[in-house]
């Protein structure tokens, strides 16, 4: 990855990318997303587990557009997410996706969530670690750049 152009063009009302929370995200066992509920069955996980659903959700409505940079819709954006996604599932590294990448496959996962339920536990191992690899890239020599709208 060229790091001298690794930008991150934040959400329209966001002005800065909160690290914190991500931290916090990273330092807690707790899950990632809601309880799974499957349709005639009910719940699949205790409903009543604490889990960091709101904070993961707010963590990545800091970053969107995964739609406008990789197709029109949905089902293109996750095309183009499927090959990286199983590449790093299968142990691959972060480190040759601009954070942009990552942050993008990070929003379709949250989206997804609201048609899938469940998507965000199967996937929670390789988001952690996408997350754990910006917060990396933060504290670099070569942070990524975060850019706001300018209206």
């Amino acid at each position: 990855m060229n790091t001298n152009n690794d930008e991150v063009h934040l959400a329209k009302t966001c002005q800065h990318w909160p690290l914190d929370l991500a931290e916090k995200l990273l330092a807690s066992p707790l899950p990632w997303s809601p309880p799974t509920y499957a349709l005639g069955i009910g719940y699949i996980d205790n409903p009543k587990q604490p889990d960091q659903a709101c904070d993961f959700f707010e963590l990545a409505r800091y970053v969107d557009g995964a739609y406008e940079r990789h197709g029109e819709d949905s089902g293109e954006a996750w095309d183009w997410a499927t090959s990286i996604i199983m590449h790093v599932k299968e142990g691959g590294s972060c480190e040759e996706y601009t954070t942009q990448d990552l942050f993008d496959i990070v929003f379709l996962h949250v989206r997804g969530e609201r048609f899938s339920d469940g998507l965000i536990r199967s996937a929670e191992p390789m988001l952690r670690g996408i997350v754990r690899e910006v917060v990396r890239r933060v504290y670099s020599a070569t942070p990524p750049v975060f850019l706001t709208h300018k209206e």
